[in-house]
């Protein structure tokens, strides 16, 4: 394993680790906070969509949980280095997942795709991402253990990588593309509802479309870092914070939706809150995007153009 640079900076170590480590338990919080309340309501692609973000975190800060943030041995090197050139892979092609995921409820209002499709199509965003991710966290993990001399603690002493162009490289074009398509998606998506005059008078539409806008600030936050990857050699210190800051963004955007909210101030809860207020929560794409088996009250054809 290479050496690592003697010079290391402390405090972008430190502010990478508490970015990521914030990240990853934000996500967790999200995740078991909407599995243990039966007021918030969320489908499957979005727990998935978390889910990608908990692992990237841990791959981000593994030698650190194990201790060895220091001096990793070449073990645990090799294992970080494979996890954070895959783990990029996974939450770009998670949030295109999620994305699709959106785009399929929006579709099935109108009834433009046939029952069974739609269940085909949800199973295979469900697993494909994972799938994905594995072969290449495989692929990069025998290419560093064929290729030991590659294996280093990067330069800014963030984390373990690997000496080489191309993991970096085929990493970087699968981030590019997913955040294209994702941009795309949410493009088609915002048009086709702002095209719907009755829905934009609604409340929770416009709430909708705000959090559609950052989510896109946020897909070309990562477009962007999937460039750095592709087009540089060798990442400085704003890459690394810029990435620390994605999962944080991540849980602004997903963590402060005012059913999750309400559950943490069960305290200020009016009594009586009744399912009307819920359900109006949950007819945001954004908030609760509506799956083939749980889409109850479609839209006609003239609202959703």
């Amino acid at each position: 394993m290479a050496d690592p640079d003697s010079h290391v900076d402390a405090q972008l170590v430190n502010a990478f680790l508490s970015l990521q480590l914030a990240g990853g338990l934000g996500f967790s919080i999200i995740i078991l906070t909407a599995l243990g309340s039966p007021n918030v309501k969320r489908n499957s692609t979005w727990y998935t969509f978390c889910l990608a973000w908990i692992l990237s975190c841990i791959s981000y800060t593994f030698i650190f949980l194990v201790g060895q943030q220091d001096s990793p041995n070449f073990g645990v090197c090799v294992t970080q280095a494979a996890g954070i050139y895959s783990a990029p892979s996974l939450t770009s092609c998670g949030t295109l997942a999620f994305n699709i995921d959106m785009l399929i409820g929006v579709r099935a209002a109108s009834g433009n795709l046939p029952q069974q499709r739609r269940h085909s199509i949800t199973l295979a965003l469900l697993i494909v991402p994972f799938i994905f991710w594995l072969l290449l966290f495989l692929g990069f993990l025998l290419f560093g253990v064929n290729h030991p001399g590659l294996v280093q603690k990067g330069p800014n002493g963030t984390y373990c990588d690997l000496n080489s162009f191309t993991p970096a490289k085929i990493s970087g074009l699968i981030v590019v593309t997913s955040t294209l398509a994702i941009l795309v998606i949410q493009g088609y998506i915002g048009t086709r509802l702002f095209k719907s005059r009755k829905l934009l008078k609604d409340r929770q539409l416009t709430t909708m479309t705000v959090r559609v806008m950052v989510f896109s600030l946020l897909g070309a936050l990562g477009l962007g870092v999937g460039f750095a990857y592709v087009l540089f050699s060798k990442e400085g210190p704003i890459f690394d914070i810029l990435l620390a800051l994605l999962p944080a963004c991540g849980i602004v955007i997903f963590g402060t939706h005012a059913d999750l909210i309400n559950v943490w101030l069960f305290w200020r809860r009016p009594r009586g809150l009744g399912s009307e207020t819920d359900d109006s929560e949950l007819k945001s794409p954004s908030i609760y995007v509506p799956t083939p088996t749980s889409y109850r009250r479609p839209l006609s054809r003239g609202q959703l153009r």
